[in-house]
This record gives C-alpha cells, sequence and structure tokens, in this order.
C-alpha cells in the first residue's frame, strides 16, 4: 500500500471512529426513516429463501443492515475497517438470541484475508462503502471472491451526476474539470486529518466495475430519485412516506431515472 492510500484510510478510520458513538443519532430523522424503508424494500425481493444461508454486511457501520438480515435469520457476518463501528454491533448483540450467529471482523473491504471465499449467499455493501474505500474495483473484485456462485452482492455508491451541483455552485470550473475527469471529491470535515476520498459512480460506471468483477449486473436504480432531503416538508402529513416510496417504485420501472438519485444501488449475481 502506498503512502497516499495509507494516509486515505487513516482518515476514514479516524472520522468513523469518532462519529461511532453518534453515528446512529445523525441519521435519525424522517428522511433517513423513508431512506432506509426505500433501501429494505429494494433489498428484500433478494433474501436467500433458504435460512441456512450465510450472508455478509459489508462497511457495516453499525450494522443496520446486517442486525435486519440476522434478525431474518440468517447467520451474518459484520465487516468494517473501524474497530469502532464494529464495537457498536458488539454492544447491540449483547443479550440478543441471535447473537450466537454473527461474525465481526475489521477489515478494509477491498482486502479481507479474514472473509473466507465462496461463503455468502447474500453480500449488501450499504452507506456507500464502494465510494468511501480506496480502490472500489479491488473491493469489487473482494465481493466476488467471498460470494457463493449464483449468489447476490447488492451495494450503493454515490451518484455523479448528483454531485455536479454541488461544484456548480462553488462556481469554480477548473474544480468542475477536476471531478468530471477523476469521478473523485473529498469528504469535507473541519479536522483535515479527516478528510477521505470519494469515488462517484455514473450507473454506466458502477455497471462496468461490476462485470470487470465478473459479475452478471441484474439492476440498477437510484435512491431516491425524487430529492425529498430539499425539501422535508413533502415527507409531513398521514402516509407521506408510503406514497413517496409507491412513487419512487413507480420512478424505478423507467432505469434512466437512476442517474437523478444522489445514491445508486446495484444488484449483481455470481454466476
Amino acid at each position: 500500500m502506498n503512502l497516499m492510500c495509507a494516509r486515505r484510510n487513516d482518515a476514514s478510520r479516524r472520522y468513523h471512529d469518532r462519529v461511532a458513538r453518534q453515528y446512529d443519532s445523525i441519521y435519525d430523522d424522517t428522511y433517513w426513516k423513508f431512506h432506509d424503508e426505500l433501501t429494505w424494500r429494494l433489498v428484500k425481493p433478494h433474501l436467500p429463501r433458504n435460512l441456512a444461508a450465510a450472508c455478509c454486511d459489508l462497511g457495516c457501520g453499525t450494522g443496520k443492515w446486517g442486525l435486519k438480515l440476522l434478525k431474518s435469520g440468517f447467520a451474518t457476518t459484520f465487516v468494517d475497517s473501524s474497530a469502532a463501528m464494529v464495537e457498536q454491533v458488539r454492544e447491540k448483540l449483547e443479550g440478543n438470541p441471535r447473537a450466537k450467529k454473527a461474525t465481526l471482523v475489521v477489515a478494509d473491504i477491498v482486502e479481507m484475508p479474514e472473509v473466507p471465499s465462496d461463503t455468502f449467499e447474500l453480500v449488501v455493501a450499504m452507506g456507500d462503502p464502494l465510494s468511501i474505500c480506496r480502490d472500489p474495483q479491488r473491493a469489487g473484485n473482494e465481493m466476488r471472491r467471498i460470494t457463493k456462485a449464483g449468489g447476490i452482492v447488492i451495494a450503493t455508491a454515490d451518484s455523479k451526476l448528483a454531485a455536479l451541483d454541488h461544484f456548480i455552485e462553488r462556481g469554480n470550473l477548473d474544480a468542475l474539470e477536476e471531478f468530471i475527469k477523476t469521478s473523485r471529491t473529498q469528504w469535507l470535515t473541519q479536522d483535515e486529518r479527516e478528510r477521505f476520498e470519494l469515488t462517484m459512480f455514473t450507473p454506466d460506471s458502477l455497471r462496468k466495475l461490476f462485470e470487470r468483477s465478473g459479475f452478471e449486473v441484474i439492476d440498477i436504480v437510484g435512491k431516491p430519485v425524487i430529492n425529498v432531503r430539499s425539501n422535508k416538508k413533502l415527507l409531513e402529513g398521514e402516509n407521506a412516506i408510503e406514497r413517496l416510496l409507491k412513487l419512487e417504485a413507480e420512478l424505478s420501472k423507467d432505469r434512466s431515472t437512476a442517474g437523478n438519485a444522489g445514491h445508486l444501488q446495484i444488484v449483481a449475481k455470481k454466476n
């Protein structure tokens, strides 16, 4: 690993270690309730039919999605590069009767020797670990390695097209050109030691990454296509979230809408 990659890893770990205890509260509002329900509805059709199947939550954070898989009855491996995040999962598992079916691993998703090959029927990588990691292609290769033949990977990534407005608002043409050329920007925090690089994707570039890793891409959708985060008033009122979820389902039928969303979610199969 070169010095730049090491610094990027250190910055990401430093940030996620610092926010681990407050992480859940950061995302505790109506928008994220809507976002999480949308995510789970997109994941549920791909849950293994066999309850003996093993699942993996990559970039697990405090365990939101892995805990759902565990609750659904699947043995689940939780993986995150932040030891503090994994410790939050460990605390949540205390007293949980399903804890014996959980495995906790501190590892970088671009290199996971602790995680066995050809093991999981479902791998989820939510919260955009593909964008956060130092080498998305190596992460894709690792996802394929740990997935069983016929298994499914569901991963999210930051949308490049949605990020254009940020650079337009800055009014810096040089920065806009550099971003469009490289697809990379920085996670900005007050502490410069916590600033790490983010890789953004278009639907096409995300598809190509998974195809290069040897996956068959089943689907790519935007999440959410409707930018309710810019006007949370849309989330107010009786049945507002359910109505918005139905609109998202309708919009997702047209795959050209994916690029308009803040995040992309891909479903890929290991043949």
